[in-house]
């Protein structure tokens, strides 16, 4: 009887709430009384006339200040969300400040949620210490099971979006114009993708599945909602069975904003391949690989078909079938010739002996790749080969490397890299500043010297006659270098018709040297990371006109990246990350010194050095040492 009296009474949550009295209001008032330090705060808060200049930013200066807070809503690069990665930062932690800082006024918050919404990523862990403990916190532990079952955090984390998003479509899903999620996200979890997208209708990039880029029969429904509702899309792919869907291009309805095209192993008439591409006005970027009906006639002049689209960025791989004349005969247009500026070859008909023809009908390269894989040495019985001349070229990748069938101990690249070394002492590439190479050797080439004397070359000579030892002493009568830097060779005769006899100072010596600052970007067949040194004019007969030797340190410039996303330029790699940084410091006898390179925000000193920096971890340069062990000083004498 008592239980069910107690089920019946009236809680007193449910109790009505007596009207407050003018008793509490004086109450108050005492505590503002004592409490003089909060007496202000309260007074400003009632009458509105706190100042706080921060609640009055204007919204363009606000968003500027919350880009700084969360970097990775700024992002609107077409590449994965593996590839789109910041280093050495946390996307979810500064997503949550973002969050945070939206939560102070209203005013802030629309400036956050405009900014939380324009470039969403789904990220599937903390990249930093939180996720240690949250990964425990997540875990579905019981009492019959402690270890417990991790929670998919991707999943559940699109599943949220997918419900703020259908929520309110109207007010954020126009906002949203990137998404990028994992990749075993979405290869997955393609039904609550589709439902995302399907209210996102000013879309410019979005990550997808594999499969329906090969138009998967189980990917047919997301890509119809795609087709449909994305219709500002800015990046597709087609690979090997997709050729009906890229003919459907050719109809000017589907995706006509398209930016960025990128073809794999695809097998069409090429006609109707170059009636899709003429439908794509905005065509900015070009990726083929692995396609063997690309031949030189697709970019030559035809009457029936349409042109083929200018272009800013090429890249060929594998596409033997086109040579330097298609794309010269591509060149050759005025409208090509502003376009281009980056131009990736690997696997083409476009040969390093062929390359002087394409440089120069482009104008305005900046950008320039070639790999190849030869097995044969350069070819300099058909005749001497025009240097490559460019006046707008600022980055070359220069990655000549010897085919599986080439005998190990054959030196067929040699030539190629002389070649190079041989342009760039001509001064025909005066824009240059990056050259990445596969020789470890190249950088010595670049210095016109021949290899260093070894040290006891200059102590005894044997007795020879005058002219011989005057043929190798050149005035100096030794074998060590002379005072003017060189190393006592003959220089170098060239004939009056020859294009390098210009590259030629005989104000010291008749050596060659460059013409501009240049950083060179070697790697061996053995090395795993790349080595950057930087080379400077003087370098050549080392000294300047401050007299000093040596290679100043290399800058903390990147590898060439695709600017659309088309990362075969320069895979993987961000600014300055995984390359070996180091200088070359010039000794007394003549010939150079490797040494390492400074690490960021630190000076590598002596200890105890006014140069040396505090938080040094590791002495680069340690005092030397006796034998014996430490000085006395140092031991402890109770042991």
């Amino acid at each position: 009887m008592k239980s069910a009296i107690k089920f019946f009474r009236r809680s007193k949550s449910s109790q009505p709430k007596p009207p407050k009295s003018p008793q509490d209001d004086l109450e108050r008032s005492k505590y503002r009384t004592y409490n003089s330090h909060l007496n202000n705060y309260y007074h400003y808060a009632e009458t509105a006339s706190v100042f706080a200049p921060w609640l009055e930013l204007p919204p363009p200066i606000l968003e500027r200040i919350f880009s700084f807070v969360c970097p990775h809503t700024q992002d609107e690069s077409y590449e994965t969300c593996e590839q789109s990665a910041l280093a050495d930062a946390c996307m979810l932690c500064d997503l949550r400040d973002l969050s945070h800082a939206g939560q102070v006024c209203k005013s802030w918050r629309v400036a956050a949620v405009k900014l939380m919404y324009h470039s969403i990523r789904i990220d599937s862990v903390h990249y930093c210490a939180r996720e240690i403990d949250l990964s425990e916190k997540r875990k579905r532990t019981s009492r019959f099971d402690r270890n417990g079952v991790p929670e998919d955090t991707a999943s559940a984390r699109l599943h949220l979006l997918c419900r703020s998003l259908r929520d309110d479509p109207t007010r954020l899903g126009i906002l949203v114009q990137y998404l990028k999620t994992p990749y075993m996200l979405r290869e997955s979890k393609t039904s609550a993708l589709a439902r995302t997208i399907a209210v996102l209708p000013n879309l410019h990039y979005v990550d997808l599945p594999e499969g329906l880029y090969s138009d998967d029969p189980a990917y047919h429904t997301l890509r119809l909602e795609v087709q449909a509702r994305c219709a500002h899309l800015r990046k597709m792919t087609y690979t090997s069975g997709s050729e009906r869907s890229l003919e459907a291009l050719g109809m000017g309805h589907i995706w006509p904003n398209l930016e960025v095209l990128e073809l794999g192993r695809i097998n069409m008439d090429p006609a109707i391949l170059r009636h899709a591409l003429a439908m794509l006005r905005r065509l900015r970027a070009l990726k083929v690989k692995d396609c063997k009906v690309l031949d030189d006639d697709m970019f030559k002049y035809n009457d029936v078909l349409p042109t083929f689209p200018a272009l800013e960025e090429l890249i060929l791989i594998d596409t033997p079938r086109v040579t330097s004349d298609g794309l010269v005969a591509y060149l050759s247009r005025d409208e090509t010739q502003k376009q281009l500026k980056v131009l990736s070859l690997s696997g083409t008909g476009v040969g390093p002996t062929s390359l002087h023809n394409v440089l120069a009908h482009a104008p305005n390269l900046t950008t320039l790749s070639i790999t190849e894989q030869v097995g044969s040495a350069f070819p300099s019985y058909s005749g001497p080969v025009p240097p490559l001349v460019n006046w707008s070229l600022q980055t070359l990748r220069f990655e000549i490397t010897p085919s599986p069938a080439t005998p190990p101990y054959a030196n067929v690249t040699g030539g190629y890299y002389n070649y190079l070394a041989s342009s760039l002492f001509a001064g025909g590439l005066p824009r240059l500043s990056a050259v990445y190479v596969r020789d470890q050797n190249f950088a010595d080439s670049l210095l016109g010297l021949p290899p260093p004397m070894p040290g006891f070359a200059g102590d005894r000579q044997r007795p020879s006659s005058s002219s011989s030892a005057a043929m190798f002493s050149m005035g100096n009568g030794s074998l060590s270098p002379s005072g003017t830097g060189g190393y006592g060779n003959a220089p170098p005769r060239f004939s009056s018709n020859n294009p390098f006899a210009a590259a030629v100072n005989p104000s010291h010596g008749g050596m060659l040297s460059l013409n501009q600052t240049l950083e060179v970007w070697t790697k061996g067949e053995d090395d795993l990371d790349w080595g950057s040194i930087r080379m400077d004019p003087f370098d050549a007969y080392g000294r300047s006109n401050n007299m000093s030797r040596g290679h100043n340190r290399s800058s903390t410039v990147g590898r060439p990246l695709s600017s659309y996303g088309l990362a075969d330029v320069g895979p993987g790699w961000q600014t300055g990350g995984g390359v070996r940084k180091g200088a070359a410091q010039g000794t007394s006898i003549g010939n150079f010194l490797a040494v390492p390179g400074e690490t960021k925000r630190a000076r590598h000193g002596r200890k105890g050095s006014a140069t040396s920096s505090s938080g040094i971890q590791e002495d680069l340069w340690p005092r030397p040492s006796s034998s014996y062990g430490n000085k006395k000083g140092d031991r402890d004498l109770w042991r």
